[in-house]
């Protein structure tokens, strides 16, 4: 696929169902629909050497858990984690740091 044509498709995807966001909302600071992410590991399986990387996707508008790196590019954006196969760099699994949740450990 083309790099124009996939900017396209992924700047016209939504995975936010807005009849249902507020009550997500209480529970979950993300309030996205994870079923995409939980679709990546059925459509490919991994190869023998999975690597996790750590990046921080930049972003300035306003946001809960919006995470400042000074070591990185763009300084301000949302932490995410993601495991990808080493050969293909295809993302197996993603998390976005949310924050520590209340009363527990750090991750």
């Amino acid at each position: 696929m083309p790099l124009k044509d996939f900017k396209r498709l992924s700047s016209e995807l939504r995975f936010n169902d807005k009849s249902t966001r507020a009550a997500r909302r209480e529970t979950d600071k993300l309030a996205l629909r994870k079923e995409w992410v939980e679709s990546l590991p059925m459509m490919y399986n991994p190869g023998l050497n999975v690597t996790v990387a750590e990046f921080l996707l930049g972003f300035r508008g306003h946001c809960l858990f919006k995470q400042y790196m000074p070591s990185k590019p763009a300084k301000y954006g949302l932490k995410i984690w993601a495991a990808c196969d080493a050969k293909s760099s295809y993302s197996y699994n993603m998390q976005v740091y949310t924050g520590k949740p209340a009363g527990t450990q750090p991750e």
